[in-house]
């Protein structure tokens, strides 16, 4: 007989509930792409959309013990203090406590999921059970690697992932249903633009041109997804298939995930740049230079013109580090890259993680990683 599914409490709300966001802290540092992503929806603007959910799944017993110690918690903090009230009060927070340890102690999974943001990545995902770290380095095959013996535990964490990818599921065609209604009120006689649907509003909505929809999508792209966590779906049946960028001849594209200590980075001075040089923000009619990455040599900086530049992603990470080739071996892609985790890392969260997903094949990007103590932690892909 096959397996019982294991009982599943899942939650899906609009904002990043503060529990989770709490046991996501405490599983750091591989909960991190999770935890970021969660904390640009809550501190940036336009961090989410109408269309964003939350999804926190944990066994049904656990779910209710941390609901429970919760429920305990908010009773305990409206209670009057008197000396009649003091012995129940005591027991009352001893059962929050030994309920939030329990719920603590199972695993949970947890996943951001935004249908809208096609073609970027549209889901991300964790799962505490599913952490095993590796040498990052993409290694041979990547079904030679991943759960070759799974344990327990994590059976059930692959258990909750399933029943997270089933609500996006859920979402994708609940998004579909209410597209083929929005479509058939857009056609009726007299409605403006005769049901026409823009380029922009479709691109907007996520979807192909021609359909704007995003709920009839049957694919989503989910980002920086653990090998651990694939290899367990894969184990089950689950369809991938690799994203559009992978070149033909590759199977499949790895990253190493790269973590960096703020604290220990090379020291401000290193950011010290050459003489006629200035630190600034990307400008919008810098936008051009950095989609062409450019190999224009430019000596005169006084038009303004960009020579290096760093972006931060919406999970915390370093997403590109370009230096123009004539400003190459001066020093600027470590200052860029230290400087942009010491000023902007704290807008997410105060853990002083940072981190940069690297192709295993790209020796130059690790080489910059290295440099400034970064440290190859697990393999990751898309």
């Amino acid at each position: 007989m096959p397996p019982t599914q294991p009982k599943v409490t899942l939650l899906d709300t609009p904002t990043p509930p503060p529990h989770l966001l709490a046991r996501l802290q405490s599983h750091l540092p591989y909960s991190l792409p999770v935890l970021r992503r969660l904390q640009f929806a809550r501190n940036f603007p336009g961090g989410s959309t109408r269309h964003t959910h939350i999804l926190y799944a944990a066994p049904r017993t656990a779910c209710g013990e941390e609901e429970e110690a919760e429920a305990e918690e908010e009773e305990l903090s409206t209670q009057r203090v008197d000396g009649n009230s003091s012995v129940s009060r005591d027991a009352t927070g001893k059962r929050a406590g030994q309920a939030q340890a329990q719920a603590r102690e199972a695993p949970f999974a947890a996943a951001y999921v935004d249908l809208s943001r096609g073609p970027e990545t549209q889901v991300w995902l964790y799962c505490s059970a599913l952490e095993d770290g590796d040498d990052g380095s993409g290694g041979s095959s990547g079904r030679q690697r991943g759960l070759a013996v799974e344990t327990e535990e994590q059976g059930e964490g692959i258990e909750l992932v399933l029943a997270l990818l089933r609500r996006v599921r859920g979402i994708a065609l609940a998004d579909a249903d209410a597209d083929a209604d929005a479509d058939a009120e857009a056609k009726a006689p007299g409605h403006g633009n005769n049901g026409v649907v823009s380029k922009g509003e479709v691109e907007e909505m996520g979807g192909e041109e021609g359909t704007g929809r995003r709920g009839t999508m049957t694919k989503v792209l989910v980002g920086s997804l653990h090998e651990t966590v694939r290899q367990g779906l894969l184990a089950r049946g689950v369809a991938m298939e690799k994203s559009p960028s992978i070149p033909a001849e590759l199977e499949w594209e790895y990253c190493g995930k790269w973590l960096f200590r703020v604290e220990d980075l090379p020291a401000a001075s290193a950011e010290v740049l050459p003489q006629g040089m200035r630190w600034d923000r990307v400008r919008k009619e810098d936008v051009a230079l950095v989609l062409e990455r450019t190999s224009i040599k430019r000596r005169e900086l006084k038009d303004g013109t960009p020579v290096a530049w760093a972006f931060m992603g919406l999970d915390g990470t370093i997403i590109t580090l370009h230096v123009e080739e004539a400003y190459r071996r001066m020093g600027l892609a470590k200052a860029l890259g230290c400087r942009l985790m010491r000023e902007y890392l704290h807008e997410y969260g105060n853990d002083g993680w940072g981190a940069a997903d690297v192709f295993v094949e790209n020796s130059g990007s690790q080489a910059f990683c290295r440099s400034i103590g970064g440290k190859l932690s697990w393999t990751l892909s898309w």
